[in-house]
């Protein structure tokens, strides 16, 4: 049985069988004016189907009935309201193609998915904004490869992280997906006669056209929504990653917030994991593993095959879900997120001056050159203390006292513009 269930949010509604259902009964009732509108139905009728688009009067139960009968999820919709509208039923659906109702109802459901995501994103922005403020000068060892470099603040890692959302929240604002269409069968709008029907069924619920469709409305535009959050997802996979690494017991920097009737392992009681940020990272693969399918959905064959759709039903509403918890989650554990002053503290002085090094060799290259400088502290790199090798070295303290190695080789003074750097950013991301 599959466990979605586990990670369902509000995001929930936006795709569950009875909004659709809802938003299926609405197209057919717009369909139904714009037909009356253009002369090919009379007034009376739009009436009476107007009044029967309703979940009220029209029940999903008994679409369902219809559709174990006949086999086709959108003609027992169109046939559940006919039968309800008595004469007035002939003009339901009239010249619509299932996909001009499906793809219609779809661009309804992704803005509105895409508002949500939207919302929870610009939260996360928000405290990790609070965050990179908070601790723009609390300086930290930086490091590459996995080993230590040279010292950054924590502020630089949460600004870091905010340009990361930030930029691809813009991707998901310019992933266009308010199209809806009404073209017929192949997109030619043979069976419509003319294309108002399509303009005043789509400005009435705020959707655009493209400019030419088959019988869909092209995947690309499925396959760039799906994109997005898949790169929403990655930004928050990476800095979940940060937030694992860093909580290892050896590094001790950061914690998940860890209740007192929490779990972390069912025989080791001493275990105080980082799920929250497992979760997302683990969740990010399906995320991501969805944009193949997005893609592969755009080669349909000639006017278009069903093999978008059994997988659409899939991915359009697990990506967008799953994206929604997995903001939800990192809001969650980011606002109780806790740094250790003491450990950050430990692992910034634990090289003892060689995590500067790099200080030192400016300083040295104005007197010996930049890469005899280079050699000499490499060398002296390997000593187990490196700032008392540094101070017995004869060739080094020719030019500098101690007290002077004591200052270039503090990381506290090696972080650079790191707070520049922030507060600019945070100026710039404001906008």
């Amino acid at each position: 049985m599959l466990e979605i269930s586990r990670y369902e949010t509000s995001m929930k509604k936006v795709f569950s069988e009875q909004k659709k259902f809802e938003l299926q009964l609405l197209v057919e009732k717009e369909l139904a004016y714009a037909n009356y509108k253009v002369g090919r139905i009379p007034e009376t009728a739009f009436a009476v189907i107007k009044e029967k688009c309703s979940p009220s009067v029209v029940k999903l139960e008994r679409v369902k009935e219809i559709e174990k009968e006949i086999h086709h999820d959108l003609m027992s919709v169109v046939l559940a309201i006919s039968e309800q509208c008595g004469e007035a039923g002939g003009y339901v659906h009239l010249g619509a193609t299932s996909y001009d109702i499906q793809d219609t109802v779809r661009g309804l459901q992704l803005l509105e998915a895409k508002e949500l995501i939207l919302e929870s994103i610009t939260e996360t922005m928000k405290i990790s904004a609070e965050l990179a403020l908070k601790y723009k000068d609390l300086a930290c060892i930086g490091r590459t490869h996995g080993i230590h470099a040279v010292p950054t603040t924590y502020g630089m890692k949460f600004t870091n992280f905010l340009n990361e959302l930030s930029l691809a929240k813009k991707t998901l604002e310019n992933a266009d997906i308010s199209f809806g269409k009404m073209s017929g069968a192949v997109g030619t709008y043979a069976s419509f006669r003319t294309m108002e029907i399509e303009r005043i069924v789509l400005k009435r619920l705020g959707l655009n056209r493209l400019p030419i469709t088959t019988q869909v409305v092209s995947r690309v535009v499925y396959s760039n929504y799906i994109y997005s959050l898949g790169l929403i997802a990655t930004v928050l996979d990476h800095f979940a990653r940060e937030i694992r690494n860093l909580q290892r017991t050896e590094i001790d920097e950061v914690r998940e917030s860890f209740i007192k009737t929490q779990v972390g392992s069912s025989t080791m009681p001493q275990k105080r994991n980082p799920e929250k940020s497992e979760r997302i990272c683990g969740l990010a693969r399906v995320i991501r593993g969805n944009i193949q399918t997005g893609l592969d959905n755009i080669c349909l064959e000639h006017e278009r095959d069903l093999t978008n759709s059994s997988s659409e039903r899939v991915i359009l509403a697990e990506t967008s879900i799953l994206t929604h918890y997995i903001l939800l989650q990192m809001n969650s554990v980011l606002k109780s997120l806790h740094l250790n002053s003491e450990k950050i503290k430990a692992n910034l002085y634990l090289r003892k001056g060689a995590q500067c090094a790099e200080n030192l060799m400016i300083e040295l290259a104005s007197k010996l050159g930049r890469q005899q400088a280079h050699e000499l502290l490499k060398q002296l790199s390997n000593e187990e203390n490196f700032i008392e090798a540094v101070k017995t070295n004869a060739v080094i303290m020719e030019f500098f006292t101690t007290e002077e190695i004591d200052r270039i080789l503090d990381p506290i003074n090696y972080t650079g513009l790191s707070s520049q750097v922030v507060e600019q950013a945070l100026g710039s991301l404001k906008k």
